[in-house]
């Protein structure tokens, strides 16, 4: 979730000017973390403010469309203080939509510039399975290297449905089993994995995949959570 409060940033009553500082420093901080190549939170957090903006504009243009029809002028007397109303919400109405403009204008070169680091990452995590005769893929293992440890961990894992916007969405609950580190491992990760499903854990003929990268990039804010999104469309697909 976003540590912006996006509703405060929109209210009516704003200190714009400062609105627009809070939001610049929060944008260049996910910049320079992107520039590090540390992906998360702050990827989803810029994801998210898109989305409430985007929702937020669309919003109150439809009611900036009705309220340019009551301020026009050459309204009759007895309309004259609905007509000064209207006025004085158009113009709150016009600031919101000015910042809310800038906001998406400021956040969106960022957001892309995380989307396509998050892909090209994705596209060379190569993801396989031990044993495709496994029949519930829903709980079970994979291995994932820290290449900036130098170890080689393994996680289980375990899929949980819930609920979003009257949609069900899926997530992976992810727990380290164990942690080996590569100079003392005198068997290859697939053996390693192999000899963990058949001596090591309890489940009945578990999935286990092996998630291979090559990066040397912050493993908890950027690898771990990508090798889980590639293995939650890899169940699901």
């Amino acid at each position: 979730m976003t540590t912006l409060d996006v509703k405060k940033l929109t209210s009516s009553n704003s200190d714009w000017e400062m609105n627009q500082y809070t939001l610049l420093s929060k944008v260049k901080e996910w910049e320079s973390n992107f520039r590090k190549n540390k992906l998360y939170p702050h990827l989803n957090e810029s994801i998210e403010l898109n989305n409430k903006l985007e929702e937020i504009l669309q919003e109150n243009l439809e009611s900036k469309w009705w309220l340019e029809k009551e301020t026009r002028p050459g309204r009759v007397n007895n309309k004259y203080i609905v007509y000064e109303k209207a006025k004085q919400v158009s113009h709150q109405l016009n600031q919101l939509l000015t910042f809310v403009a800038w906001a998406l204008k400021l956040n969106r070169p960022v957001m892309q510039e995380g989307l396509i680091l998050r892909d090209f990452i994705e596209d060379n995590m190569i993801i396989s399975e031990l044993d495709n005769d496994a029949n519930y893929k829903g709980k079970g293992y994979f291995s994932l290297i820290d290449n900036k440890k130098s170890v080689v961990n393994i996680y289980l894992y375990d899929m949980k449905w819930d609920w979003q916007d009257d949609e069900p969405v899926q997530s992976l609950k992810i727990n380290l089993m164990r942690s080996t580190p590569l100079l003392l491992l005198d068997e290859s990760v697939e053996e390693l994995m192999t000899d963990f499903v058949n001596y090591s854990q309890p489940l009945y003929r578990p999935v286990a995949y092996i998630i291979s990268n090559e990066f040397d990039f912050s493993y908890d804010e950027t690898i771990l959570p990508l090798a889980g999104e590639v293995l939650l469309k890899r169940i699901m697909r």
